[in-house]
């Protein structure tokens, strides 16, 4: 089946007009979450839903085979029209705002940060300036049962935008303190994990850890379902935002385990992915097009939240590409 950009306008009218009266389960479809899907998942769903102002950015509802409500965004990073950046907040804000505010196409929350504070503790660059970093968070650094493993929670999982000496834009996830490809700048990065795909680091990157007492703290609920952010790209060229409601964005969604958010960005065909935090502030904004007139938007709304919405430290934001 080819990608969703040789999908005709008339196709994506037709489900615009049910999104205007805001029925997203009109695109709701089930997957099970325990088989593997071949070909990627995303390719044989329903006609979507595309996000304003270009073709080649895409949003689906799912529901999974445990009942759980799934928000996806799909970008084809190949066509030269999106572009991801990271957002931070001098104080904790709603995920929509900071989305309205730099005219987003669409955004999800993004990396960890202490609730009595709002400080980061994920690091966060950009426009090639470091915005934010876990070091010179003292609640962080200064905690003694964490103290054994603070070398591996400043080293763990980020997505990071990159420029070759082209011009070309690539993405890569990485532990933080990984090289970057020969030949590229760093432009932006967001830090939170573990990494979902190829493997799960839930220990590796100590969510999960041994406690000087002896017990074991799994930091994000790793083996129970709850509401996750995640973030994925494809071999093909394809940038996937994914948001699992919780009974919090939803009384009808149980949320999935972390092992299961890595099973669905494989089965939607990513090769890399990675977690972002999970539970109350799992959030996904966006932005469709007009049904009736495509070189509008419709009003933007949030398809996964909680209510109120969940403050939070950063974000990312899938933006129209400067021309």
């Amino acid at each position: 089946m080819p990608g969703f950009g040789f999908l005709p306008r008339w196709r994506a009218s037709i489900c615009l007009g049910l999104v205007a009266i805001f029925s997203t389960s009109a695109f709701a479809q089930a997957f099970d979450l325990r088989k593997i899907s071949s070909p990627p998942l995303w390719h044989n769903l329903a006609p979507p839903a595309y996000l304003w102002p270009h073709d080649g950015a895409i949003y689906y509802t799912l529901t999974a085979s445990n009942g759980s409500k799934v928000h996806l965004v799909v970008a084809d990073m190949k066509s030269g029209k999106w572009t991801f950046q990271p957002a931070i907040n001098k104080e904790t804000m709603p995920t929509s705002e900071v989305a309205i505010m730099h005219n987003a196409s669409a955004a999800i929350n993004g990396g960890f940060f202490n609730l009595s504070d709002g400080v980061s503790t994920s690091y966060v660059v950009i426009d090639k300036q470091e915005e934010a970093n876990p070091h010179e968070n003292n609640a962080l650094s200064e905690n003694p049962r964490l103290k054994q493993h603070l070398e591996t929670i400043y080293n763990r999982s980020e997505v990071r935008f990159l420029e070759d000496v082209h011009g070309k834009s690539t993405i890569q996830i990485a532990l933080h303190h990984d090289p970057r490809p020969k030949d590229t700048k760093l432009i932006h990065s967001l830090q939170a994990g573990p990494r979902l795909l190829p493997m799960l680091g839930d220990r590796t990157e100590a969510f999960v850890r041994p406690d000087p007492d002896g017990k074991e703290t799994d930091s994000i609920g790793s083996n129970k379902p709850a509401a996750r952010t995640a973030f994925g790209i494809t071999p093909d060229g394809y940038a996937i935002l994914a948001c699992v409601a919780g009974p919090g964005q939803d009384a009808n969604s149980v949320g999935l385990t972390l092992k299961q958010v890595s099973q669905f960005m494989q089965n939607l065909g990513c090769s890399e992915a990675i977690n972002f935090d999970g539970g109350t502030s799992s959030t996904m904004f966006v932005r469709l097009v007009h049904p009736s007139d495509t070189s509008h938007s419709l009003p933007g709304q949030l398809v996964c939240s909680k209510s109120p919405e969940t403050q939070v430290k950063s974000v990312l934001l899938l933006l129209p590409a400067k021309k």
